[in-house]
């Protein structure tokens, strides 16, 4: 079996794919190869997967007028006949798009080639690269059932949002005393996470209210590459980006503050962590981060904070939260409600078994 993934834009459409791979990588006779867009981290991720990475011209998808559309229309038909000449060579039993502006090029290559596709969106909303590639698709999974009534009813299978299965390992195991030394018994934890590249939004959130949280909690935080400021402080972390110890710190945490990217939030509900969220505005996104904290916040799941009024009570909200075990054991039960530990296992499931 041979399956060639797709999908870029950000780390957010790599990972869930790779633990599908992760999962598909134990069959025999599995193969794999990936289809992307030129960027050294997302190429250093799949191949640090073993997984061959072969990189087209690809062109963003905007949902408004722009100069700069005409120009990516020509990058999207040459990326569709990179694509081409990539999946005739390489002639896969199926296509597995994670979405991602970059999917597009690949996902038509492969209809017209013959070859199935099956497509995947994490978010609480189909974004346009999904509802364009889900015209092309065999099946289109999703997290969950509702909100995604414009994808045809025989083309939806709810699937969840892939996880590594370390981390589902790690989230069955209790936190052990003295997995993180510098923390003492009975400190307070809040552990910030501003995604793969880091958020300046919450990072200056953090840094002008540092002290004040200081005094409430350790705060461990996760930056970004490009905003490490090397700030020292005894109860205080600064890293760039977090990888051995996150699943340690995600079951240690009293409380976590983030973005509401999917795979965060599939995160954040396989360990039961209670958080307050801050999503990207709609004048960086498509709002996709907005319908996934809404969505938590609806069901009780995590305190949501979305616009400048609401950032002007973030300490209010952190120290409200710290204060109440009983709130945050709220939120904690509530999200982990929607854990699905599964959803890697479910997806092999089906590209294993769609034929050409």
């Amino acid at each position: 079996m041979i399956v060639c993934y797709t999908g870029g834009g950000t780390l957010g459409h790599i990972y869930p794919a790779l633990a599908v791979h992760e999962v598909l990588g134990k069959r025999a006779g599995y193969q794999a190869f990936w289809i992307g867009r030129e960027d050294r981290s997302e190429k250093e991720a799949v191949e640090l997967a073993g997984i061959p990475f072969f990189a087209i011209r690809s062109g963003k998808l905007r949902r408004y007028r722009s100069l700069k559309n005409l120009l990516d229309i020509g990058n999207v038909l040459v990326g569709c006949f990179q694509a081409f000449c990539i999946l005739r060579r390489n002639r896969p039993n199926v296509l597995f798009s994670k979405g991602g502006f970059v999917s597009v090029p690949p996902v038509l290559a492969a209809f017209l080639l013959g070859i199935p596709v099956v497509s995947h969106e994490s978010d609480a909303s189909a974004g346009l690269a999904t509802r364009i590639n889900a015209r092309f698709s065999r099946f289109v999974c999703v997290p969950f059932a509702q909100g995604f009534e414009t994808i045809q009813k025989h083309k939806r299978v709810v699937t969840g949002n892939p996880i590594r299965q370390a981390l589902v390992a790690e989230a069955e195991q209790p936190y052990k005393e003295g997995e993180l030394a510098f923390i003492g018994k009975d400190e307070k934890l809040i552990l910030v996470l501003g995604g793969s590249s880091g958020s300046q939004q919450i990072n200056a959130l953090i840094r002008s209210n540092l002290e004040a949280l200081t005094q409430l909690a350790y705060v461990y935080h996760q930056c970004g590459s490009k905003d490490v400021q090397n700030l020292v402080h005894e109860r205080y972390t600064e890293v760039a980006f977090i990888t051995d110890l996150l699943p340690s710190l995600l079951k240690r945490a009293d409380l976590v503050i983030s973005r509401s990217g999917a795979n965060t939030i599939a995160e954040l509900a396989l360990f039961g962590c209670p958080s307050l969220l801050i999503p990207l505005s709609r004048q960086y996104s498509r709002g996709d981060q907005i319908d996934n904290a809404l969505r938590l916040a609806s069901l009780g799941a995590s305190r949501v904070l979305l616009d400048e009024n609401d950032l002007n009570r973030f300490f209010v909200e952190v120290k409200d939260l710290l204060d109440d075990r009983q709130k945050r054991t709220m939120l904690s039960g509530n999200i982990r409600k929607l854990a699905q530990k599964e959803c890697a296992h479910s997806i092999a499931e089906l590209l294993g078994s769609v034929k050409e």
